[in-house]
């Protein structure tokens, strides 16, 4: 068809097994392998606890087979969503583990964790996801993508590696950074994997090898579409796909009532054969509405983060000092250095070798021939324009230049994001915004 490379723009497929064709895996888990952009190593013990996980997914074939056949329903658009954001597609296995990719998972705890990522009502609600009586994103698995990709995009901005953002969509992000500390890992150079590594880990890594070989193998499938739209009911879309109620309403388990409201554009889930995509999508062009999804420069503007005496958020970093005045660190996500005793400037440019003192300046603020502090941390490299953190509320005593260097931003860029020329602009109770 001539419209169906603009129909494609706005509705885009995923794939789902009617029946399981496939036999349960053998176990062939390599020893040394390259994930996520990094080098991972394997040893024995890491590979028995690895196995202890991986035997009990596929020690049932119907068992294995159901959640096969969920693979291949929702990771298409997982995928779509993980990948439009920077974070790599292999996450999808995350949303296995944490779900079995049941839309309807609840968990136990207080308040439960719902749907394929398992979020609590708070922290979706912070990630953009509508929670009412009649809607909740968290089983959208559209919606719960995007929220769970930019979670681990900012986990990655300030931790540096996939696999750490892994242990914090666990722990959350200060849980992460704590057991980055007491546990001494260094997964910048080599991820291991031994008994000792966090469960979590080992539990992906399984899920991630038990199924990744036989996802989307069969081509003789039935089809969902996403139509983006709102402004409907279940029933009126019904009635110009010719579908059941029954069988939309089960695609959609994210919406109890049959409205869909029009605050904003929502993704609906629709069955197809694959035989009659064309015809379908021809159906649902007149009622799709384009679905703006937010641009990687944007996703973290739902943050309100309650983490602000975590800040500066400093991690160690491979990198070794040879001055013994000094230690090497990732602060915030940027390149600095935390000094064990005051230093002058001159002194810490000496022995750096790679900055000038008019750059050790300007990224700190630093002026005239202020002494460099014990304790204190000191960027070495350019702060970005923008940080994956909503707002910081301006305090008494505070300054713009503070809130700069506590959680590493550009001064220029903070005042121009919040409309502002000079210190005393910013009073206190103020909304300080960093995106």
């Amino acid at each position: 068809m001539k419209t169906s490379k603009k129909l494609f723009c706005i509705i885009l497929l995923g794939i789902f097994f009617t029946q399981p064709l496939l036999a349960k895996p053998e176990a062939n888990i390599p020893s040394s392998f390259n994930l996520m952009g990094s080098k991972v190593v394997v040893t024995k013990g890491g590979m028995d606890k690895i196995m202890v996980k991986y035997n009990s997914l596929t020690r049932s074939q119907k068992h294995y087979d159901i959640l096969l056949d969920r693979c291949n329903t929702y990771f298409a658009f997982i995928a779509r969503e993980l990948k439009t954001r920077g974070v790599p597609e292999e996450f999808k296995y995350l949303a296995l583990q944490e779900s079995l990719l049941d839309g309807n998972a609840i968990s136990n705890a207080t308040p439960p964790a719902v749907g394929f990522w398992q979020f609590k009502d708070f922290t979706a609600e912070e990630r953009g996801m509508k929670i009412d009586r009649n809607i909740d994103e968290r089983k959208n698995v559209v919606a719960a993508s995007i929220g769970a990709a930019d979670y681990l995009s900012k986990s990655h901005y300030y931790l540096g590696n996939w696999f750490y953002a892994m242990i914090s969509y666990h722990d959350g992000l200060t849980g992460a950074k704590n057991y980055i500390k007491k546990n001494k890992l260094n997964y910048y150079s080599q991820v291991t994997i031994n008994e000792n590594t966090h469960p979590y880990v080992l539990h992906y890594l399984a899920h991630y090898f038990a199924f990744k070989d036989n996802v989307g193998q069969d081509k003789e499938h039935t089809v969902l579409i996403e139509l983006p739209t709102n402004g409907y009911s279940l029933s009126q879309v019904s009635k110009f796909t010719g579908q059941p109620l029954s069988i939309i309403s089960s695609n959609n388990i994210w919406l109890s009532g049959s409205y869909i409201p029009e605050d904003k554009v929502y993704s609906v889930m629709i069955e197809a054969n694959p035989t009659e995509i064309n015809q379908m999508v021809a159906k649902l062009s007149p009622y799709a509405k384009p679905k703006k999804t937010r641009a990687a420069r944007s996703i973290f503007q739902f943050y309100a983060d309650s983490i602000k005496d975590d800040y500066p958020f400093v991690l160690p970093t491979q990198m070794e000092s040879e001055d013994s005045k000094y230690d090497f660190a990732i602060v915030n996500g940027v390149k600095a250095v935390i000094l064990k005793e005051e230093m002058t400037q001159k002194e810490l440019v000496k022995s750096l070798g790679t900055i000038s003192k008019g750059k050790l300046k300007k990224y700190n603020y630093i002026k005239g021939k202020d002494m460099l502090m014990k304790d204190r941390h000191y960027y070495i490299e350019p702060l970005p324009a923008s940080i994956p953190v909503s707002y910081h509320i301006f305090e008494e005593g505070e300054s713009l230049n503070f809130i700069a260097i506590k959680y590493g931003i550009d001064l220029k860029a903070l005042k121009k994001l919040n409309e502002m020329s000079k210190e005393s602009d910013a009073k206190v109770g103020d909304k300080i915004y960093f995106n």
